[in-house]
């Protein structure tokens, strides 16, 4: 009977210890995330949450990157603004899935009636053509010209086959590169600026910078229904 009890106490102990351990390596997880959180910069571009339309005339950029407005008679249902991009534009591709640094995760560019030229990211087999419609799952792509015109597409497309599968590596500018010095490297070989400037906070190049670009020209925005909705939603409650 002592041994029975001696083993009931002893399990008693080690459940003990195991409800007690998870709910500290949970609270300590939760610390350490929040400690990184804390030393991260602000995160860049719209919140999408809050993401409101505001009359287009004295609409500027930076009251997108800014203030997370819209400019009101340009923001399209997604599929027809991603047909309407020109050739060469610059689109930054914005979810509610946020990363780190902001909503606007990516950035690619428009090379085909159907397809676009990227570097995917991290876990991408390296820069690629993808078709136009991967872009269909984003909430929100701003499309920008960064002043590509048609005798520019030719260099842009050498470039794009020069490059191949470059792979990822964040600010890489060489012989691998990031969604935005991939971009950066298509501009220079069409002898224009670069459109993507590096974040000085984040030190990073980062999709939503192209917004505080003077040479970059915002054209309009492409939301998915489910962000069409809550804008309409927002504008109607904000109406007297």
């Amino acid at each position: 009977m002592k041994t029975v009890l001696n083993l009931s106490m002893t399990a008693a102990r080690q459940n003990t210890r195991v409800s007690l351990t998870v709910p500290l390596r949970a609270a300590a997880t939760a610390g350490l995330a929040a400690l990184l959180c804390a030393c991260l910069p602000a995160p860049v571009g719209p919140d999408l949450t809050t993401l409101t339309v505001v009359p287009a005339a004295t609409w500027t950029p930076d009251d997108l990157r800014l203030h997370s407005q819209l400019p009101a008679g340009q923001v399209l249902p997604l599929a027809q603004a991603l047909r309407r991009a020109p050739l060469g534009s610059l689109l930054v591709a914005c979810e509610d899935a946020a990363a780190m640094w902001g909503p606007c995760r990516h950035l690619t560019r428009k090379i085909s009636d159907d397809q676009v030229a990227e570097e995917p990211g991290l876990f991408g087999s390296g820069a690629a053509q993808l078709p136009l419609d991967s872009l269909l799952r984003r909430d929100l792509v701003l499309v920008v010209d960064a002043g590509v015109r048609p005798e520019h597409l030719d260099a842009i497309r050498r470039e794009i086959d020069r490059l191949g599968a470059a792979p990822y590596l964040l600010n890489g500018q060489l012989d691998a590169f990031d969604c935005g010095t991939y971009q950066n490297a298509l501009q220079r070989a069409a002898g224009l600026p670069d459109a993507v400037p590096r974040d000085p906070r984040w030190t990073a190049y980062l999709p939503s910078g192209v917004l505080s670009v003077p040479s970059n020209t915002f054209l309009f925005a492409g939301a998915s229904a489910r962000l069409l909705d809550r804008l309409s939603a927002r504008s109607a409650a904000s109406t007297p």
